[in-house]
C-alpha cells in the first residue's frame, strides 16, 4: 500500500503508516480537495494522526493535507476503526476572509486573474496589516500574470470562495504545495494542458471504453437552474442606476439573472470614484463571474482503468483538457478534468475522474443563494 507520512506544523516527522483500511484522496481544480483515512487505532503511529497534523503520500510529498476531523468507532464489520479527514493544503485558504486595505471600503484590482489571486493571498495570509492573520511559512510562487485582465473587488468575503470564482472565470486552477526541503507552503496558480483530439502539439488523451482506459461512465447534461444572461445594476454617476447586460442569448435559449452590484462604484476611496469606462468593465466582470457560477452542467463521471494506455500524472492530470467519448451514446466531449479521486485499499488502487462541471451540491446551492 502507499505509505503515509505525518509531520507537525514545524515540519518535524512524526511517523509513517503503511497499513490501513483505506485512503481516499480527492484532488480538485477549482477548489480545495479533501482526504479520508481509515486505520485501526492500535496500528503503529496511529497516535500521530492528531488534529492539525499534516499528512502526505510518501511518493508525493509536495501534495499534502491537514487533519481537521477525528472519530473512533466500529465499522460495518464490527471492527474498531479510527477515521481522520480534512482538506488538502489549499483548504488553509478558507481560514481567512478578504480584508480591504486600511482606509478603503474594499480591495480593488484591475489585473490578470493570476495576479489578483496571488495579491489576495499575499495581503490576507502572507503579509497582512494585522500580523496575527499571517500564516507562517506561506509564500507565493512567481506571478506569471496568466489569465484575462479583469476588474475585481472584494470586501470581507471568504478568501477560498473568491479564488474559486476567479478560477471558474478563467479556467486556471490553484493549490498549495508543500516544500519539505525549504520548510515552506507555496501557493500557486496552475494551468492545464490542451490534450484534446483536435490539437497536434501534444499526444492526445482520449478516454473511452473502446480504448480500454475506462471501466464505466455516466453522463449529465443539464440546463436546470442555469443562466446565460446577467443583468448587472449599480449606482452610476449622479446617483443614477448603471445597467450592464452580459450575454447575448435570445428567445427560448435566453435565461436571465439579476446581479445587484450596488457595492461597485469606487476603488475603495471616496475621493477616487471609478470612471464610467472602469465602472462598466467592473460590472461586466461581475456579470461574467455570476454566469460562471450559474453555467449549464455537462460532465462525464468515469471509473478509470489504472493500467491502461494512458498513465495518470504523465499522459494526463488534473486540470488538463481532454476528449471523452462514448460511441454508443453518440457523445464526444472536450472537457477539463476538474476532479480526480484516488482510492488506496488492500485490494488495490482505484481511480475516478470528473470531466467538465458537475451538478452543484446542496452546500454549493446554498452559497449561490446567499451571494445573490
Amino acid at each position: 500500500m502507499q505509505p503515509i507520512r505525518m509531520i507537525d506544523a514545524d515540519f518535524t516527522l512524526l511517523g509513517e503508516i503503511d497499513t490501513y483500511t483505506s485512503l481516499r484522496w480527492v484532488r480538485r481544480w477549482h477548489k480545495p480537495g479533501e482526504f479520508e483515512l481509515r486505520v485501526h487505532p492500535s496500528m503503529q503511529n496511529a497516535d500521530c494522526l492528531q488534529e492539525d497534523s499534516i499528512i502526505f503520500k510518501a511518493n508525493a510529498s509536495s501534495e499534502a493535507a491537514i487533519i481537521k476531523h477525528r472519530e473512533i468507532g466500529f465499522n460495518d464489520a464490527g471492527i474498531e476503526e479510527l477515521v481522520v479527514k480534512g482538506p488538502l493544503l489549499a483548504g488553509l485558504i478558507g481560514s481567512r476572509i478578504t480584508y480591504p486595505p486600511p482606509g478603503k471600503d474594499h480591495d480593488y484590482l484591475d489585473a490578470p486573474i493570476e495576479t489578483i489571486m496571488k495579491h489576495f493571498v499575499h495581503t490576507n495570509m502572507i503579509a497582512p496589516s494585522d500580523s496575527s492573520r499571517r500564516l507562517p511559512g506561506l509564500i507565493n510562487a512567481l506571478d506569471q500574470a496568466r489569465g484575462d485582465k479583469v476588474q475585481f473587488q472584494t470586501s470581507y468575503k471568504q478568501l477560498d470562495e473568491e479564488l474559486e470564482k476567479l478560477s471558474m472565470m478563467s479556467g486556471l486552477g490553484w493549490h498549495i504545495r508543500l516544500d519539505i526541503e525549504k520548510l515552506l507552503y507555496v501557493f500557486d496558480v496552475i494551468h492545464g494542458r490542451d490534450l484534446t483530439a483536435v490539437q497536434n502539439s501534444e499526444p492526445p488523451a482520449i478516454f473511452s471504453t473502446d480504448y480500454d482506459n475506462v471501466e464505466s461512465q455516466s453522463y449529465v447534461s443539464s440546463a436546470i437552474g442555469s443562466k446565460n444572461v446577467a443583468v448587472v445594476v449599480s449606482q452610476g454617476a449622479n446617483e443614477m442606476p448603471k445597467l450592464v447586460t452580459v450575454g447575448q442569448q435570445s428567445g427560448l435559449k435566453r435565461q436571465e439573472t439579476f446581479v445587484d452590484a450596488k457595492d461597485v462604484g469606487s476603488k475603495g476611496e471616496e475621493a477616487e470614484p471609478l470612471t464610467e469606462v472602469e465602472l462598466e468593465r467592473m460590472l461586466r466582470s461581475r456579470g461574467i463571474e455570476r454566469l460562471a457560477e450559474l453555467g449549464r452542467v455537462e460532465s462525464f463521471e468515469s471509473k478509470l482503468l489504472a493500467n491502461s494506455n494512458l498513465v495518470y500524472r504523465v499522459d494526463y492530470d488534473l486540470g488538463d483538457v481532454v476528449t471523452v467519448v462514448n460511441k454508443s451514446w453518440g457523445i464526444t466531449m472536450d472537457a477539463r478534468i476538474t476532479e480526480m479521486v484516488e482510492v488506496f485499499e488492500p485490494g488495490g488502487f482505484r481511480l475516478d475522474a470528473n470531466f467538465g462541471n458537475s451538478l452543484p451540491s446542496l452546500i454549493d446551492k446554498i452559497k449561490q443563494t446567499i451571494r445573490r
